[in-house]
């Protein structure tokens, strides 16, 4: 499909907050210059009792003030506390009400101004193609071979800083994975990952994943790509990083890591498409030997997993 072929597209970008009104502002600074047409707010409520909490929700609601352009605004400003797990998945599915695609950010993720109009372009051309779930914002492998005559790339590795997808695949997300035991007993990634240590770390993850009774209160993106999994779906990956994340300080990171230093590039866009709609097997596996497994491969308790918050196809990094 040609790019003049396509279709004017402004899709709706949710903002998901909590109590980060400095973070939050960065993050709106780049939607305000982006002029986004149709903005989703969510903000999870104060937990009890808690002053910081309300206050901070107050300053985030003042944003709203702000907004000097053009913008259908929807608002969801919460009275009580969900929880990172709930709170999110309640902001989604919450827009998704309304629309057939999104543009999402959380109050951490601060998005160059080439995001939009690359997960504008990637949305709609593949909006029909139900091969692929996931368009990332964050790459980490930029500037590797795998980039020199792509501008994206397809891969079972998606991340969720920084992301878009269609109602049609978010209609598949359980916050409870149901599915998760009949999954693993038929091989689960084994099936999906290019190599069986790939496949056998992330049976090894998710089994642990089963057994926190809580999960559902502080985690949602777990669950999201289980539902990418377990219908092999595709992820799409930028040549460059568009979204620099500054959430070092919030519920799940109490330090500064090197993924914050990560920037996001002013300058990108798409010149030139990949030839096939395939993952690369290749990539994944320089990126799981590279990456992945220094952050999830190394580490047993689920609880560093979990604070940590790494989601990279479930752990956020």
């Amino acid at each position: 499909m040609n790019k003049e072929n396509l279709r004017k597209m402004d899709a709706p970008v949710l903002l998901i907050t909590f109590n980060r009104p400095e973070n939050t502002r960065k993050v709106f600074e780049k939607i305000k210059q982006a002029k986004i047409k149709r903005l989703y707010i969510f903000n999870d409520g104060p937990r009890n009792g808690n002053m910081g909490d309300i206050k901070a929700q107050s300053q985030i609601k003042s944003l709203i003030d702000e907004i000097d352009w053009e913008c259908d605004l929807h608002t969801n400003f919460q009275e009580k506390n969900l929880g990172c797990g709930k709170g999110c998945a309640t902001a989604i599915s919450w827009a998704f009400e309304n629309e057939e695609n999104l543009i999402i950010l959380e109050d951490d993720c601060v998005p160059s101004l080439p995001f939009f109009k690359y997960c504008n372009y990637t949305l709609e051309k593949y909006w029909h193609d139900t091969r692929i779930w996931l368009i990332s914002g964050r790459s980490h492998q930029q500037g590797t071979r795998f980039f020199d005559n792509q501008d994206y790339i397809f891969t079972h590795y998606g991340h969720i800083w920084g992301w878009a997808t269609w109602k049609r695949c978010w209609n598949h997300f359980d916050i409870r994975m149901k599915d998760l035991p009949n999954f693993l007993k038929s091989g689960g990634s084994l099936n999906v990952l290019a190599t069986p240590e790939e496949g056998r770390l992330y049976n090894k993850k998710y089994h642990k994943l089963s057994t926190d009774k809580n999960l559902s209160t502080h985690a949602w993106g777990f669950q999201f790509i289980f539902s990418i999994l377990k219908n092999a779906g595709l992820c799409i990956v930028p040549a460059k990083n568009l979204i620099q994340n500054i959430g070092h300080i919030g519920t799940h990171s109490k330090q500064k890591s090197i993924f914050q230093d990560l920037k996001a590039d002013e300058n990108f866009e798409i010149t030139k498409e990949p030839l096939f709609v395939l993952h690369n097997k290749e990539y994944e596996i320089y990126h799981f030997n590279n990456h992945i497994k220094k952050i999830i491969g190394v580490t047993t308790p689920i609880k560093y997993v979990l604070r940590k918050g790494h989601r990279i196809i479930g752990w956020k990094k």
